[in-house]
């Protein structure tokens, strides 16, 4: 319900946000726009330079006219420099408003200002010479008057006392006025009285004066053509003054007018932006009223949901724990008749039934086996949803704990023929502190599934340290199969609770789809993970992740602390399968894991079996001791390195160094109780977990059958102890071996077959003499020594006879024991 109203609530407010957010948008690139144009800095600045420095241009357009009449009534070389200057600055503050523009009219009109001025400078330079010609009169009328004056007195004269302003003048006119001045000085009287130079000197001066006026006369005509022209110069200048004044303020007013222009599109521009401003105002208003309303309409149906949710919280809370309570008293209720139920099973079991019994009560078996599995698996997953279930942490090696669960469950389905393949990284073998129990229920959840789900090829278990973190490691275990596979959209529904792949997988395969529940469940428990790789018909891969503790912490007993010490691991190979049930009971007895074979062949050459040493019968029918020992030790094996190799044999006619000396560790007689194979490992230097010695049982009934049975059980319980169900399936396989071993044994007779007859008599040996079947024991061994020479019908048909009698009087004797202690235990 939570994500519904999610579903519902989020996309409003996502909404509501996302239209605020395009209305901003928008707005603000419209409010934007306008405000570029309103806050147009650099526009606003150059109108006002360019008015700034049109105002300067008038100004010293004004000074330079002013300059140029100050130059012309004075006549100053001074002034006419300062009127030069003053137009260069004009032309600089030309070129600088025509930089400040970029209306081509404007520059047009800038450029013609700039000729008028280059036409007003030309005419102020042709006034200035008309006024220094004019210059040149008035020293012609001031050198009369100086005449004049000489008329009265005589002395030396010169150009430059006679005429003021002598440097101004042209140079033909100051060299004629230099000429005339030596004239008057080298005609000046000598005599004291100047009497005799008198009238000379006024004739002279008379005629000077006629050349001068003269002159005078003809200046006067020049320059009254000068003056006419002058006037007509200052006409034009003024005209052109005029003109340039004109075009100046039709600048200025242009300059005005774009002023006034984009003054006007500013006040437009703020006008809009409050406009758009306002306009958006009022829309997000809007949109957060509506949205507002929205939001609080879905926050009270929230508030209605969350009680609603509350209140089934609780109702979910009292189910759970009713639930949980219903768990507990059923898993508690069924275990009573579901121990019932597997007891009768097994007694049933061990009477003589039919076939179609036989696989009744194995249907039995199973279903209890399955009903027990799933009240182990309901308490488990029961605490683990109540948060009970407490997590140790004691100390282990990893390696010992993986490969023992991995050869276990090898064992349990090793009539599917796939192959192992362990992968165990060395830091693996180190310590680690952790649960170990709970590690073991994950992988055997794994491990079996990966067996369960596999018809062929093989199944491989790959363990490895992938981080450091101070002393804690994660260690990473992969569970590869080549099985049926999960699709991918279903590989989340497999670690739901009582949820397979597909429907009909329980009915296939079994199972009731909470292993993997409560494995996923555990691995987070210990802060670890567990995920799935898988494809379909191409098989699966579960990695488990685990964080542990490296530690150095050492305990008093193994018992204290499972999988800290590495089991013995034991291959045992012979074709009597009674023997071989009751050698693998024993080595579970000693704390030995046993892989166990009746036939060596069976064993791939590649394959993985991890084992410490090797127990092989010697006389076997498809392949011998020897031939396995020969095989083991060519290479070809890769499981096997050197480990030893005990061989077991009934024969009497070899010495023990027959075999030592081509390669066995040792060699133990058939038959031998368990002290004597303890005895043979110590002598081989290995320790074996349980090495305190288990006394016969000594009773009143085995009293009884040791006088009155024909057989006797002090090797058996030297073997199993006081471990009675050991112990029956022992006998029950004996029988069973027994009977069909008879049958074969009679053919063989019937056939006159000594190599087979040798065969079955020996397999049968062995047990005949830890059950001490005296009565059986001598033909047996004169039918396994049987040879083809001495092979006699009428003696091995006698010899059949005795030997059916005396095996019928066995069984039921043994039948009577076992029926005993299924009325006992009744």
């Amino acid at each position: 319900m939570s994500n519904e109203i999610n579903n519902k609530v989020n996309p409003k407010i996502v909404f509501s946000y996302l239209v605020l957010g395009v209305l901003a948008i928008v707005a603000g690139y419209f409010i934007y726009s306008e405000i570029q144009v309103f806050l147009a800095e650099d526009t606003v600045s150059k109108n006002d330079r360019k008015l700034l420095k049109t105002g300067v241009l008038v100004t010293k357009l004004y000074e330079a006219e002013n300059q140029s009449k100050l130059a012309l009534q004075t006549k100053s070389t001074e002034n006419f420099d300062a009127y030069a200057q003053k137009i260069d600055s004009i032309y600089s503050e030309i070129d600088t408003l025509k930089s400040f523009t970029k209306n081509e009219e404007q520059k047009l009109k800038l450029d013609s200002v700039i000729t008028l001025l280059e036409q007003k400078v030309a005419n102020n330079n042709e006034l200035i010479i008309l006024s220094t010609k004019n210059n040149g009169n008035n020293s012609i009328e001031t050198a009369l008057k100086e005449i004049d004056k000489i008329e009265e007195s005589y002395g030396k004269f010169s150009a430059e006392n006679l005429f003021s302003n002598f440097e101004q003048f042209s140079p033909n006119l100051q060299q004629s006025l230099r000429e005339y001045a030596a004239l008057l000085s080298k005609n000046a009287p000598t005599n004291a009285d100047g009497s005799e130079n008198a009238a000379y000197i006024d004739s002279i001066l008379k005629e000077s004066k006629l050349i001068l006026e003269k002159a005078l006369k003809k200046s006067a005509k020049t320059q009254r053509s000068l003056a006419q022209k002058e006037i007509q110069i200052t006409k034009n200048d003024q005209e052109l003054t005029q003109q340039l004044q004109g075009i100046i303020s039709d600048l200025e007013q242009d300059i005005i007018r774009d002023s006034y222009a984009e003054s006007l599109a500013k006040k437009a521009a703020l006008r809009k932006s409050i406009r758009w401003a306002g306009i958006a105002a009022i829309l997000a208003f809007i949109i957060v009223g509506i949205f507002s309303f929205l939001i609080n309409r879905d926050f009270w149906k929230i508030q209605t949901y969350q009680r609603q949710l509350e209140k089934e919280k609780k109702y979910s809370e009292s189910l759970l724990r009713s639930r949980e309570q219903l768990i507990s008293t059923v898993s508690h209720d069924l275990r009573t008749p579901l121990n019932t139920i597997s007891g009768y099973a097994d007694l049933m079991d061990n009477t003589d039934l039919t076939t179609k019994q036989s696989e009744y009560i194995k249907n039995v078996k199973s279903a209890s086996a399955y009903v027990d599995n799933l009240v182990n698996d309901l308490l488990d997953f029961s605490k683990l949803e109540a948060g009970k279930l407490n997590i140790e942490k004691v100390p282990f090696i990893a390696a010992h704990l993986i490969q023992e669960t991995a050869e276990n469950l090898q064992e349990l389905y090793k009539n599917k023929n796939l192959k192992l393949n362990l992968i165990l990284d060395k830091n693996l073998h180190q310590t680690y502190l952790g649960d170990p129990f709970r590690i073991r229920q994950i992988l055997t959840n794994l491990i079996g599934n990966a067996y369960k789900f596999t018809e062929e090829g093989f199944i491989e278990i790959n363990a490895r340290s992938t981080a450091k973190k101070g002393k804690t490691k994660t260690i990473l275990i992969e569970v590869t199969d080549t099985g049926i596979g999960i699709a991918k959209e279903k590989q989340q529904l497999i670690f739901k609770e009582f949820s397979q792949a597909e429907s009909n997988t329980d009915k296939k395969y079994g199972g009731h789809g909470l292993g993997l529940t409560i494995s996923k469940k555990l691995a987070e428990l210990l802060n670890g993970s567990l995920s799935l790789e898988s494809a379909v018909a191409k098989g699966s891969t579960f990695k488990l992740e685990l964080p542990l503790e490296l530690t150095n912490e050492l305990v008093k007993s193994t018992k204290e602390a499972p999988y800290l010490a590495p089991k013995l691991r034991m291959l045992i190979i012979d074709d009597d399968t009674a023997l071989l049930h009751m050698l693998k009971e024993l080595a579970e007895s000693m704390k030995i894991t046993a892989h166990t074979f009746t036939n060596f062949l069976q064993i791939d050459k590649d394959s993985h079996l991890a084992y410490d040493i090797v127990l092989t019968d010697i006389q076997m029918p498809q392949i011998t001791g020897f031939e396995v020992l020969q095989k083991l030790k060519s290479g070809d094996y890769k499981h096997y390195n050197k480990q030893p190799i005990i061989a077991m044999t009934g024969r009497r006619d070899l010495e023990k160094e027959a075999y030592t000396s081509i390669g066995f560790a040792e060699v133990i007689q058939k038959p031998f109780s368990k002290q004597e194979l303890i005895t043979v490992l110590k002598l081989m230097g290995i320790e074996t977990q349980a090495t305190e010695d288990i006394k016969p049982i000594e009773t009143a009934t085995d009293t009884v059958n040791s006088i009155n049975e024909p057989y006797s059980l002090e090797f058996i319980y030297s073997f199993l102890g006081e471990n009675e169900d050991a112990i029956q399936e022992v006998l029950v396989t004996f029988l069973m071996d027994t009977e069909t071993n008879m049958k074969l044994l009679e053919d063989t007779i019937n056939n006159l077959d000594q190599k087979q007859i040798n065969h079955v008599a020996h397999r049968m040996l062995p047990m005949f003499r830890q059950l001490k079947v005296n009565s059986v024991i001598p033909i047996l061994e004169r039918l396994e020594l049987l040879k083809e020479s001495s092979t006699n019908s009428y003696t091995l048909q006698k010899d059949l006879k005795t030997l059916k009698e005396n095996v019928g009087i066995l069984a039921k004797a043994l039948k009577r024991r076992l029926f005993k202690d299924q009325a006992y235990s009744g």
